[in-house]
């Protein structure tokens, strides 16, 4: 049986509904929303049509579940509010929570990523039977560092993505399907034209860059790199174990969040403000939101004291927590 709304606002979140309908869009997420908020509302007796600003710190204050599932019911009154406001009815926009977690992600220090560079080009490479993929994995742990991507986006690349004349990486196979530009570095650049040279001076049917030798027209699995990788520390002669309770023992994921940091110290000695940087690195890491940054940016930093004190202050500055009381 379907949902009757009762609240002042039942018309408005019938059409609002309809209207996400009509556009061909998902429901499921606003209904939920709707639903609580519609129940709270109805409790409240004499309201005035409005959606204060009271009314829905009250209503959020109301729910038990963690602030990441606070935040997606916000992003959903949020875009109501807009809708309200259109109709000339005053609504509040809520800011979103800050999201906090007893995960630590791992990050590495220079020296270990330097060690982690000297073994994938020296020691592994020479041991490996696969002279292609000795010389592919290396070419793939630059690009997951020095451009940031997630392992998927990396395999999934194609030579017609790539134009080395501009040094851009066009993503296309990408998480949320959010398609990107990723420009490279200059020095990046011109290690992959030498790279693309040699792969397609082997096999010019190449369609990936990353391209399995054994099953050619196919790029290589994640797993088959992710044990490369795994192998590459052990030879860096760096630990995989979980150093603290909650934290996570070390990836290819984790160069993603060593590039994050890396960026964050780039932009802080050009003197850019975290403020003015993020929504240009959230863009180029392909978030969806800008508190999906700032988990990467709240990673755990302690190997580098000095940083992690302002990594911390000024993230306190762009998302501060939100006082309902």
């Amino acid at each position: 049986m379907a949902y009757i709304f009762q609240s002042i606002f039942a018309s408005e979140f019938k059409s609002f509904l309809g209207m996400i309908r009509d556009a061909g869009q998902q429901t499921r997420g606003y209904e939920a929303t709707f639903k609580s908020l519609d129940a709270f509302l109805s409790e409240i007796p004499g309201q005035e049509k409005a959606l204060a600003e009271e009314t829905v710190g009250s209503w959020l204050d109301s729910l038990s579940c963690k602030p990441q599932s606070k935040n997606r019911r916000i992003t959903h009154i949020r875009v109501f509010s807009r809708y309200l406001t259109a109709l000339e009815i005053p609504a509040f926009e809520p800011e979103y929570m800050r999201e906090h977690s007893d995960f630590i992600p791992y990050t590495f220090t220079d020296d270990e990523f330097l060690a982690i560079i000297h073994a994938a080009d020296e020691f592994l490479g020479n041991q490996r039977e696969s002279t292609k993929s000795s010389r592919a994995f290396p070419m793939l742990l630059r690009i997951l560092y020095g451009c940031g991507l997630r392992l998927g986006e990396a395999l999934a690349l194609r030579w017609e993505n790539v134009d080395l004349g501009t040094g851009i990486l066009h993503i296309r196979k990408a998480k949320n399907d959010k398609e990107r530009d990723v420009p490279m570095d200059p020095s990046l650049t011109s290690l992959l034209e030498i790279y693309k040279k040699r792969r397609l001076s082997e096999n010019p049917d190449s369609v990936y860059v990353f391209e399995s030798d054994r099953v050619p027209g196919t790029p290589y699995l994640g797993w088959t790199f992710r044990n490369w990788f795994l192998s590459v520390m052990e030879q860096a002669g760096i630990s995989n174990g979980r150093q603290e309770k909650y934290g996570r023992g070390i990836s290819p994921h984790t160069l993603r969040h060593y590039f994050t940091y890396k960026s964050f110290l780039q932009a802080e000695s050009k003197g850019r403000t975290l403020e003015q940087f993020v929504p240009y690195l959230s863009a180029y890491l392909g978030h969806r939101s800008l508190l999906e940054t700032e988990r990467y940016l709240a990673t755990d930093y302690t190997l580098y004291k000095d940083s992690q004190e302002r990594m911390e202050q000024s993230i306190g500055d762009i998302f501060p927590e939100v006082d309902f009381e």
